[in-house]
């Protein structure tokens, strides 16, 4: 794990809420299925346009009405922009509807399980995962790390959400854009530019 620089945690907030309006989290039957790259784009542009127009107290609220303790531990955190290794961090506890001992290990060996599941037997692939992944494949993984507001959001390990309490113990803890991660993994890329959040009493 790198540190690049230190980033205020508005710009974490609207990364996240970015994403909740692009993927439409409040309707759960809504995957963002397969849709062209222009469509995406403009999906994206509009998220955009709507996150950067609310204070940070609205953003809280949309996060906070999601999540509570993502609210709480987002205002704790101490923010940096980075970049990890692959093999250094791990993704939610059963991610995107994937079988727990998918999750259990680093990125880099969650995207190995999905790709040998894309390749070889999709229906292993449930809920978001089997339409998430494979629709970022192939229309918008050459932006997932240019655009600021798609990076993931990660904790230290153990901190945080603590989205993956009784897994492996990893650097750093994937608290949101698994998805994503998951999809550049699979695309060759071992290394992510990512917000990496450590507890403020830490540092």
């Amino acid at each position: 794990m790198k540190i690049l620089r230190s980033v205020k945690a508005i710009e974490v907030k609207r990364t996240f809420v970015v994403s909740d309006f692009i993927s439409e989290k409040k309707d759960k039957r809504k995957h963002l299925n397969f849709i062209p790259e222009n469509i995406f784009i403009e999906k994206l542009k509009n998220a955009k346009r709507k996150t950067l127009k609310l204070k940070e107290f609205q953003l809280d609220k949309i996060i906070k009405d999601e999540y509570k303790k993502r609210f709480i531990t987002y205002d704790n955190s101490k923010w940096y922009l980075g970049k990890v290794k692959i093999n250094e961090v791990g993704v939610w506890k059963k991610a995107g509807g994937l079988p727990l001992s998918w999750t259990n290990g680093s990125l880099e060996e969650t995207a190995k399980k999905v790709k040998h599941a894309l390749d070889h037997n999709l229906k292993l692939l449930k809920k978001r995962a089997r339409y998430s992944i494979p629709n970022m494949l192939k229309t918008n993984i050459h932006l997932l790390q240019k655009e600021k507001y798609l990076l993931p959001i990660i904790f230290k390990g153990g901190t945080g959400t603590k989205g993956r309490k009784k897994l492996k113990q990893m650097k750093g803890d994937i608290d949101d854009g698994g998805m994503r991660a998951i999809a550049l993994a699979i695309s060759g890329k071992k290394t992510l530019k990512v917000y990496m959040g450590f507890p403020k009493k830490s540092i």
